[in-house]
């Protein structure tokens, strides 16, 4: 389903390297996961642009840390997701060059989709894979804009309706892991592309090998969405 793409790409797990700079210490509060520190980043970063509402590295990491914040909160989560979009949209604005400003627009417009309901999702695809297209477009090693587009095209329904195609699915799945063979969001990803293609023992087997990674128990939220998927799938 479409939503369990918004799910997973806004878990967001290793999209982004921590940045140079005085930025560094923001992301890392937002990759926490932790409530309180992202609202910290975000009242650092609020912060900075009332002082140069041009800054567009704060702007891109402002609508992240609302998209992690978003995830986190039940209450006004549309509100959230909708000002996430606002500091998203402006950072393409100001920096249209950048993959991470367009990657994140990306993320919030599906966040909004999915938390408005399937008919709005189904509206906000076309937009959503053109602003993943631009991240590609900039940075054609952008892995996780990979990531996301697999899923997207996996969960998405079929022509007429929107862009769901299993073959797109699975080459925007392998392009992921071939960028980050580490990387086991991607290697899970991979791995329901391979499912839906109708592979079902390649899927399985590297499935398997995901669960034996020792690397996985360092994350409880990837290790429960595995062992849900082994679960789905008997294993």
């Amino acid at each position: 389903m479409l939503k369990l793409l918004i799910l997973a790409a806004l878990v967001l797990l290793c999209i982004l390297p921590a940045h140079a700079g005085p930025y560094a210490e923001f992301d890392a509060l937002i990759e926490s996961k932790d409530v309180a520190k992202i609202r910290r980043a975000i009242e650092e970063l609020e912060a900075i642009l009332s002082r140069n509402p041009e800054d567009g590295e704060a702007l891109w990491l402002a609508g992240k840390a609302y998209l992690y914040l978003g995830d986190r909160t039940e209450e006004g989560r549309l509100e959230l997701f909708e000002q996430g979009k606002e500091y998203a949209d402006r950072a393409v604005e100001i920096l249209p060059a950048s993959p991470h400003a367009h990657y994140w627009l990306s993320a919030l417009i599906g966040r909004i989709g999915q938390t408005r309901g399937i008919l709005s999702s189904l509206f906000m695809v076309r937009p959503m894979k053109e602003a993943l297209d631009r991240t590609i477009e900039l940075d054609p090693g952008y892995a996780a804009a990979y990531w996301v587009l697999s899923q997207l095209y996996q969960q998405a329904p079929g022509f007429p309706l929107s862009i769901g195609n299993k073959k797109l699915a699975l080459e925007n799945a392998q392009r992921a892991v071939e960028l980050e063979p580490g990387n086991l969001e991607f290697q899970l990803q991979l791995a329901r592309a391979l499912d839906h293609n109708g592979d079902k023992d390649a899927a399985r087997s590297l499935l398997q090998k995901i669960q034996a990674d020792p690397e996985l128990k360092k994350d409880p939220e990837l290790m429960a969405e595995v062992e849900a998927q082994a679960k789905e799938w008997n294993l």
